[in-house]
């Protein structure tokens, strides 16, 4: 009796052809580069392809994301003084002449001007006579007098004592990170025409003798002395040269790689799931050609026993 022909499966085929076919169905899902009705090669294709596009977010979220290099900065900053320009005159004037003390500012960062008059008193011919005379007040820019007037020009008659017009300019804030840099900032300050320069030009104190009242005064003849000062005080321009510079130093940047997690916990997935999905790909394809030669095989056996 003729041996009947035994079809004969290949061990672990059902595994394999599950593990194939879930691999074939996690691939269908990757929308990139996808044909209708794919083959292998095509859906290894689509899974890449996918992926690629996927993961360009996340590994461009790594240098946006993550801190600067830590690194050590130096903060640079001036140490402002004061400085005062002081103008006093003493002098004896006849009616109708003046005195005058002059300030001229060239530099910014004003913050006040102090002016008085004293008189001390003079030649007066007649009986009661009593000095008569003006005092005037001139700024480059219009500023606030304690009468609270804002203006230019101030003036007051019969007017002795001492007082003060006060600017306040402020020590501006400036961030350097060299003392070149800062040096620089400094120099440009003369442009702040608006703040730090408000004030600069010629300050005047002036008083004129207008000549005497009383009964049988001689106004011609009257001479009085008048003793006046006036100071404008300005902050300092700090100098490297002068030791005015001094720096601290500080750390920046470093702290948390948020990128690098974004990235690593975003793109890492999802290259392990398509390296997953193309070995299952790939071992279907093996499984498919070792299927093919089984068959092919068994196809010239059964050639061979017929004849």
């Amino acid at each position: 009796m003729a041996d009947e022909p035994v079809d004969a499966d290949l061990v672990g085929d059902e595994p394999q052809q599950s593990s194939s076919s879930l691999s074939e169905k996690i691939a269908k899902l990757y929308p990139i580069g996808r044909k209708p009705d794919p083959n292998k090669s095509q859906l290894l294709r689509a899974v890449w392809m996918s992926t690629i596009m996927l993961t360009i977010p996340f590994v461009a979220a790594m240098p946006l994301l993550n801190p600067e290099p830590e690194m050590e900065v130096e903060n640079w900053y001036a140490e402002w003084g004061t400085q005062s320009w002081s103008t006093e005159v003493g002098q004896t004037v006849s009616s109708g002449s003046r005195v005058e003390a002059m300030v001229t500012v060239d530099q910014g960062g004003i913050l006040a001007a102090n002016y008085s008059v004293v008189n001390q008193g003079g030649t007066l011919a007649g009986v009661d006579c009593q000095p008569q005379w003006l005092v005037e007040v001139r700024a480059p820019d219009p500023v606030n007098y304690s009468d609270g007037t804002n203006s230019t020009s101030w003036s007051a008659e019969n007017w002795e004592g001492s007082d003060t017009v006060n600017i306040d300019t402020p020590i501006p804030e400036i961030n350097a990170t060299s003392s070149d840099e800062l040096q620089e900032t400094i120099f440009n300050l003369k442009s702040d025409t608006q703040v730090w320069m408000y004030g600069k030009g010629d300050w005047l104190l002036s008083v004129t003798n207008q000549g005497s009242e009383g009964t049988l005064c001689l106004g011609s003849n009257q001479q009085v002395t008048f003793q006046i000062n006036l100071t404008v005080t300005q902050w300092r321009e700090p100098r490297f040269a002068d030791g005015d510079f001094n720096f601290t130093t500080s750390t920046v940047g470093g702290g948390t790689p948020v990128g690098t997690y974004v990235t690593l916990g975003g793109a890492a997935p999802l290259l392990l799931i398509a390296a997953v999905v193309s070995l299952g790909l790939r071992n279907s394809q093996t499984l498919l050609h070792l299927r093919d030669e089984q068959e092919t095989e068994e196809e010239n056996i059964e050639d061979s026993e017929s004849v």
